[in-house]
């Protein structure tokens, strides 16, 4: 990673979730990935870090990413940034949101530039965070897997050009971290995905889908978490 640039994985959660910080080493902030599942266990880490939350980055509206940004805003109030195709999307909402827009920076600490790249193909509005070096992909693309499109508002043919277009545009030494630990690995560089993501082999949009869709229903709803209610 660049010089002042971290980023941290914490696993968390019974679906093997990946909450991320990425934060600046010289001022100790940071932004939280997709809080999920447990929001004391989020800010202790925080702490055990030594790092303080400024913001909250989404990638998605899928409740095992954003079911604890309440929860956590009630301990650091802070700006939550989701996509405007994301929120038009889901509905969602809560205390400080901030709607963006694909290519909109946001500058973390004093080193930290973080980009917002709009990956569409597991739900309308979704983000990838793109950092020196790096970039937190959600549940676009995992190691050695890629999100499914079956859920309501995915779609697998904008997946495979969304894969596409990710790869051909990041340096093959840029190190990937999924929203979930699905893989071989906690993360991966696109290089190593290039060649052994088998989502990431196929040639045709035709031969993608058949793959991705493989035992899938078109449109399956998100199962719901028993305790969870939508945020407002």
């Amino acid at each position: 990673m660049s010089e002042g640039v971290f980023v941290h994985q914490l696993a968390l959660g019974p679906w093997d979730n990946f909450i991320t910080f990425i934060g600046d080493a010289d001022s100790r902030t940071c932004a939280v990935v997709d809080p999920a599942w447990d929001a004391a266990t989020i800010l202790a880490e925080a702490q055990r870090l030594d790092v303080r939350i400024t913001h909250v980055l989404c990638t998605h509206s899928h409740f095992d990413h954003v079911d604890q940004v309440e929860p956590l805003l009630e301990t650091v109030d802070v700006p939550v940034y989701m996509s405007r195709a994301e929120v038009e999307f889901s509905g969602f909402r809560c205390n400080n949101l901030q709607v963006t827009s694909p290519g909109d920076t946001l500058r973390i600490g004093t080193h930290v530039d973080v980009t917002m790249m709009h990956t569409p193909g597991h739900t309308p509005g979704s983000t990838s965070y793109r950092v020196s070096g790096a970039i937190v992909t959600g549940d676009t693309l995992f190691v050695d897997g890629c999100g499914r499109c079956d859920f309501v508002g995915g779609d697998p043919e904008t997946m495979f050009t969304t894969l596409r277009t990710l790869m051909a545009g990041l340096p093959g030494d840029t190190t990937m971290y999924p929203g979930h630990d699905y893989g071989g690995s906690p993360s991966s560089t696109v290089d190593e995905q290039l060649a052994q993501n088998p989502y990431l082999q196929h040639g045709t949009v035709e031969d993608f889908v058949r793959h991705r869709m493989d035992g899938k229903s078109p449109q399956t709803s998100l199962p719901p978490r028993p305790d969870w209610k939508p945020p407002g």
